[in-house]
């Protein structure tokens, strides 16, 4: 599996293209996440964009931030003055952290550098540190409901989507042991000719979101949702 989308594509573009440049609500659910279900930090945001994850997990313990596009690394640091914003991960302190996030991050890399990249989170992770992990599922409920106009096509650059139980294997194999793992459930209503505001397929996914928690199992919704340890070996 291979891309031809390098570090320079995500660009001030490319988030004009998918809306994320900025804050959003689901970075809430994901922080009240890290706090219930990894811990203390210091914090690394791994694949940061531009930067508001790393400056709300700034609220609760140090946190830092990488991010391999030089166009989103300086606009995170402006979102999070202060907490430092690397552009190579040969640069992140081995063990320095007990925490880590990466939010729709392998997604993007073919399986070598997603292979690399979780690497990495091996090394940086103190043994037994955390790591909060989402990415599209395929074989998910709403990719069953959507058909083709499912959400996770929508981004070109999602050039590696691998199933809840693939990547669930990845990371057994990676050296993770999971100790939670679930769904952000169906939030991308309406699915079908239902209006919006009468789809109820959303009610579960709003009620995790309140609460903070992950309780809907895998392929549940929208995106895989993994808490993986790092057993340090």
């Amino acid at each position: 599996m291979s891309t031809a989308f390098g570090p320079d594509h995500y660009d001030e573009a490319y988030y004009a293209e998918n809306g994320q440049s900025g804050d959003r609500p689901a970075l809430g659910w994901y922080v009240r996440m890290v706090l219930r279900y990894v811990g203390r930090g210091p914090y690394l945001d791994f694949g940061c964009g531009t930067g508001h994850l790393v400056r709300r997990l700034a609220e609760h313990g140090p946190a830092s931030g990488l991010e391999v596009s030089a166009w989103s690394a300086e606009a995170a640091r402006r979102t999070a003055p202060g907490c430092p914003i690397l552009t190579s991960a040969d640069d992140l302190p081995t063990g320095g952290f007990h925490g880590l996030t990466a939010i729709h991050v392998l997604e993007h890399l073919d399986d070598d550098t997603a292979e690399a990249a979780v690497g990495t989170w091996r090394r940086v992770l103190v043994p037994g540190g955390r790591a909060l992990v989402a990415m599209p599922d395929p074989a998910g409920r709403a990719h069953a409901l959507a058909g083709d106009e499912w959400n996770g096509f929508a981004d070109p650059t999602h050039v590696n989507l691998k199933s809840h139980e693939e990547w669930r294997k990845f990371l057994v194999h990676a050296g993770f042991r999971v100790v939670r793992e679930g769904s952000d459930g169906l939030w991308n209503v309406p699915y079908g000719r239902v209006p919006r505001f009468l789809d109820l397929r959303a009610v579960p996914s709003f009620v995790q979101f309140c609460l903070g928690r992950l309780f809907l199992g895998p392929g549940e919704g929208e995106s895989s949702i993994f808490v993986v340890e790092n057993s340090g070996g």
